[in-house]
């Protein structure tokens, strides 16, 4: 037994020093390479963005005027269905992970068709060559849409692409209605005590002072004009102590403007909450920002539904007489049919048809007083924002089966292009 033990002794077998030189060696090479591919990815991850204009021409057997106006059935209808085709064209192509968005910004009429005009967005590694890109921008986009299947129908040799910078895109943007540019709308509890809200979130919004202190909420609806309550005029009716600021604050503002004139609705009479509209107009255009332009006006036939995804924002109270709040707030609501409003349990057959009410039966998600006049606003399927009512009224702020009323934008369609041309 000792002699085994002392024979297996002698016998330890040593590692060689060419072994251990061998691992390292092959160690320092797997760093390496790991440490090559982690650049070659964090270099490669970063990425551009690249923005392009372009023009496609098209034929369909509606007419130009069925979709040539902005904010119509039709318009969204016929800019969804191309933004589709262009989507589908990227995404059967070898840029589908570069692919960001289409935007249909306007249609034209040409001879024998309309021309529409298009932003289309991606995102490139910053190592790639901006010329390499460009051509095969074009060449996809050629290609593909050669096989895109209508109505419409598109004309693929007709595409016409030139690459734009940040500023234009913005531009272009800026100029359609109820886009927004900051989305971080998370969910929240009530202007009743919400959440604040980021520059350009909402920004259409605007405030309305009567000699400098906030009164009520306005929503833009075109460089010059304004769309608000009429119980906001029904005491204070000189327009040269009203102004209208802009921004999520009110002090300091983004902008501020005086009033020229203001036009209530021919039809409210107070106590009534009937016929609550006004228009006001600005004595200056307004520049369209990033964090400053217009919402869009419904068609007096667009059909909001019960359920619909809608926010009211503005700068009220947070409880019922309470103050108004220095930066904008936004409550997610629901659109609460009519019937059920005019419940005994809720207002008791008071609600008419120029009326909607938005909330939550349950309480607690509501506008409040100093958010009168302001917007009840909810998106389209492009996620292109429509003025669905202006705050009203309602019994106290949040309370349970008493949703917020606002006057029905739909029923005062043509009575706005009346006043105001939009």
């Amino acid at each position: 037994m000792h002699s085994c033990s002392m024979t297996r002794a002698t016998k330890r077998s040593r590692v060689k020093p060419w072994v251990i030189g061998l691992i390292t060696f092959i160690s320092l090479i797997v760093l390496a390479v790991c440490i090559g591919l982690i650049v070659h990815y964090v270099r490669y991850n970063q990425k551009r963005t690249y923005n392009y204009y372009s023009t496609l021409s098209f034929t369909s057997d509606k007419l130009y005027d069925d979709f040539g106006r902005e904010a119509s059935k039709n318009f969204t209808e016929m800019s969804q269905r191309i933004e589709s085709m262009v989507k589908s064209a990227f995404h059967k192509s070898v840029l589908r992970e570069e692919f960001v968005t289409s935007h249909i910004i306007r249609f034209s009429k040409e001879k024998n068709g309309v021309l529409a005009h298009m932003l289309l967005i991606f995102r490139f590694p910053s190592t790639e060559d901006p010329e390499a890109i460009n051509n095969i921008v074009q060449y996809v986009l050629h290609k593909k849409l050669q096989d895109a299947v209508g109505p419409p129908e598109l004309d693929a040799e007709s595409v016409e692409i030139k690459k734009i910078n940040k500023t234009e895109t913005d531009n272009f943007l800026n100029n359609c209605c109820g886009t927004r540019r900051n989305k971080t709308t998370k969910q929240s509890v009530r202007i009743v005590g919400g959440t604040q809200v980021e520059e350009g979130e909402w920004p259409w919004q605007a405030s309305l002072q009567w000699d400098g202190i906030h009164r009520c909420g306005a929503t833009l609806i075109n460089s010059t004009w304004l769309v608000s309550a009429a119980h906001c005029f029904r005491m204070y009716k000189d327009p040269a102590r009203w102004t209208a600021s802009f921004g999520v604050t009110l002090y300091p503002p983004k902008m501020k403007h005086g009033i020229r004139r203001i036009i209530v609705h021919e039809k409210y009479k107070y106590p009534s909450h009937d016929y609550d509209i006004s228009v006001a107009e600005l004595s200056s255009p307004v520049p369209y920002t990033n964090v400053v332009h217009r919402v869009c006006l419904p068609d007096a036939s667009y059909n909001f539904h019960p359920g619909d995804e809608m926010f009211v924002t503005g700068f009220g109270a947070l409880q019922n007489d309470g103050n108004s709040q220095n930066r904008l707030r936004q409550v997610q609501v629901e659109l609460i049919d009519t019937k059920t409003c005019n419940e005994p349990q809720a207002y008791d057959n008071t609600i008419t048809p120029r009326m909607l009410c938005a909330g939550s039966l349950q309480g607690k998600r509501d506008a409040c007083q100093g958010d009168s006049g302001g917007p009840l606003v909810s998106p389209d399927a492009r996620d292109i924002w429509y003025l669905a009512g202006i705050v009203s009224w309602g019994d106290e702020c949040g309370q349970p089966n008493k949703p917020g009323v606002y006057t029905r934008v739909t029923a005062f369609r043509d009575w706005i292009t009346s006043k105001t041309g939009i």
